[in-house]
């Protein structure tokens, strides 16, 4: 009977803690998506024989981490994520920062684990969690909201933010040839495509000038795999208040490629991203936003406010409406923490949380968990010290790609909250970019990181429990 009774038990502990876990990483261009889930990877390999390399996941601190094993890919329509290359860049001489991925990739792994809790001690033995992990772009996000749009609304809207600010001057072009040619006037398929060409050369323009953010369609800078790049043949159009589109018309033709696109291109990919997802983890570049000035933040920030707007929680949740998704967990990390000394990385992490507040306390109310943080996934630099105009002040010291010799960098306050219209009247700081560290190519050591185990604990720790 004691054999008999130990057996149902361990059967019930494989049975609650027996599952997988699909989390879902993004963030906009140069967040650091590759880099993150590339010494997750990593570090969680590492984290079995090295769990100090992971001290703030519980799992790995309680030396509770058996095994982790990478999982092949299959026959599966989502590519693989280039842990190995990844890895490789790295590992070169000099090392050097992986290559971006511009499309969905997937690394899935399996984690055996002795569980903690009372059935787990009781029944010994382990249990297993599969752990699938989501990469894509983080401009395709902004894609979501279209999809409770209509072309009208839409149109309204960013032709308004394209008259406002410095995106007026870069939208001149493409608003003075949409003045030439009405939306009421015959569809011309040649006026279309140059109206759309204009249009996705503002885009550009946006991000590469000014780092502005919220530009959509998110995949008119970012395509990814389409099969009919003709869907993508359309832009905003001024349309007279209360009327419809006429027949015919180029107003209609991209009316009709503004719902194509909807139904085509962005529903079945979100139907393939949102099902089954549990975790999310949102990476931003807060300090790159600092220092491209006020109205890149403030963008950003729109941008931030988007995306959580998707992501709202609770029964009325536009991905539970359309396709059921119950993500319990989100995350919000504020990237390049090594970029600032370690007193400064409590500044990051505060305006990070104080960027989400609002819908932080809004998801919290609908009983769902989401909280904000500072992490560096690789550390490239280490505190220190120096005299500035004969004040002592905390730095960050490291290698800049291209360069022989270290650097002090102190890259100034950053501030808790939003900040005021006079802190802009300078530029924050420049930012170098940091050659990463060499690492070894075989899991052991794992990659210096800022937080990346606090990351983990929250997103998977109730799973490893």
């Amino acid at each position: 009977m004691p054999l008999l009774r130990s057996a149902r038990l361990a059967l019930l502990t494989g049975l609650l803690h027996d599952r997988t876990v699909r989390l879902a990483v993004t963030g906009l261009s140069g967040s650091g998506k590759t880099v993150f889930i590339t010494s997750m990877v990593h570090n969680l390999l590492s984290a079995v024989g090295h769990p100090a390399r992971l001290p703030f996941l519980r799992a790995a601190a309680e030396r509770r981490l058996r095994a982790i094993r990478p999982h092949a890919p299959g026959a599966e329509t989502i590519a693989p994520f280039p842990v190995h290359e990844a890895i490789a860049a790295l590992a070169a001489d000099p090392p050097h920062w992986p290559l971006s991925t511009t499309d969905v990739r997937r690394a899935n792994l399996s984690l055996r684990f002795a569980p903690a809790g009372f059935l787990g001690r009781a029944a010994g033995g382990t249990a297993e969690l599969g752990l699938e992990i989501l990469d894509y772009p983080g401009e395709w996000l902004l894609d979501l909201p279209l999809l409770g749009q209509s072309y009208r609304d839409w149109s309204r809207a960013t032709l308004e933010r394209a008259r406002r600010g410095v995106r007026a001057l870069l939208a001149r072009d493409w608003l003075d040839f949409l003045a030439r040619h009405p939306a009421d006037s015959a569809a011309d398929p040649e006026v279309v495509q140059r109206a759309h060409g204009l249009y996705r050369a503002f885009l550009a323009a946006c991000r590469t000038q000014q780092q502005l953010s919220l530009l959509q369609p998110g995949r008119f800078l970012n395509p990814g795999q389409i099969a009919d790049l003709s869907q993508l043949s359309f832009c905003p159009m001024p349309l007279a208040i209360g009327a419809g589109t006429r027949e015919g018309s180029i107003a209609a033709l991209m009316e009709a490629r503004f719902e194509s696109y909807k139904r085509n291109v962005v529903q079945p990919f979100f139907t393939q991203l949102a099902r089954g997802v549990d975790r999310q983890i949102v990476l931003v570049d807060v300090l790159c936003a600092l220092n491209d000035g006020e109205e890149a933040f403030a963008d950003q920030r729109l941008t931030l406010e988007t995306i959580l707007g998707v992501f709202r929680f609770g029964r009325r949740s536009l991905l539970r409406l359309l396709f059921g998704a119950r993500i319990d967990r989100v995350l919000f990390a504020a990237t390049k923490a090594d970029h600032v000394p370690a007193l400064q990385r409590d500044h990051l992490e505060a305006l990070m949380a104080n960027l989400v507040a609002v819908p932080t306390l809004r998801a919290q109310a609908a009983h769902a968990w989401v909280a904000a943080t500072a992490l560096a996934s690789i550390r490239c630099t280490e505190d220190g010290t120096d005299t500035i105009d004969g004040r002592k002040v905390d730095v960050v010291i490291g290698l800049p790609e291209g360069s022989e010799r270290r650097i002090r960098f102190f890259p100034g306050i950053v501030p808790v909250t939003p900040p005021p219209g006079e802190f802009w009247g300078e530029r924050f700081t420049e930012f170098p970019v940091f050659q990463p560290p060499r690492i070894a190519p075989a899991a052991g050591d794992g990659i210096p990181h800022i937080n990346l185990d606090k990351a983990l604990d929250f997103l998977l720790g109730d799973t490893l429990a």
